[in-house]
């Protein structure tokens, strides 16, 4: 099965213009402001980016002492046939296949953009419960929820401006609704 297959958007539903082609300004990002105000210069950070590489992204978080990791996740599952023997997604053997960190990795930033809209809640769970092994005690977080009915049908990609702002690339005129629509944070 292909794990993503339900985004072969059938909707002829188009958005307002700002697709592919199309100049956007940059929008202020208020938590991407408060993350980079805490960086400092002298720590080494070890930062898993889920999207897609950038350059621009790659030559800004540069101008910290960093190690980037880069898996554009959405398009890699995307690209995944999966096969279980009950014709049922283990969906932790998935993510242990497709992000195989060694044990003592630990990020301490992970950039999921808008990552979450593109998943269902059971596998937005169960890649946070993955990536949870990875992480320790005061990593951030960074994703965008999407507080609109309808997204483009394919994640866009999004290029960091400046400390407290970006700009978002639609790779779609066609939209769809939002999957993970209900979301929560526990403090598991």
């Amino acid at each position: 099965m292909k794990w993503l297959g339900r985004f072969s958007s059938d909707s002829s539903q188009k958005d307002d213009g700002s697709g592919p082609g199309k100049a956007l300004e940059p929008q202020p990002s208020l938590a991407l402001g408060t993350l980079f105000r805490q960086l400092r210069r002298d720590r080494k950070y070890h930062i898993l980016d889920l999207g897609p590489a950038v350059g621009d992204n790659i030559n800004f978080l540069s101008r910290f002492p960093c190690r980037i990791r880069v898996e554009d996740l959405h398009y890699t599952l995307g690209g995944f046939d999966y096969l279980s023997q009950a014709g049922k997604v283990d969906y932790e053997a998935v993510f242990q296949y497709l992000l195989p960190y060694e044990k003592s990795t630990r990020f301490d930033i992970i950039l999921a953009w808008d990552l979450f809209n593109y998943m269902e809640f059971v596998e937005v769970q169960f890649l946070m419960r993955h990536l949870a092994k990875f992480c320790h005690p005061g990593t951030v977080l960074f994703t965008m929820i999407s507080t609109v009915k309808n997204i483009p049908d394919k994640p866009g990609y999004y290029k960091i401006v400046d400390d407290s702002n970006v700009v978002y690339h639609s790779r779609s005129t066609v939209l769809r609704p939002v999957l993970a629509t209900t979301m929560w944070i526990s403090s598991s």
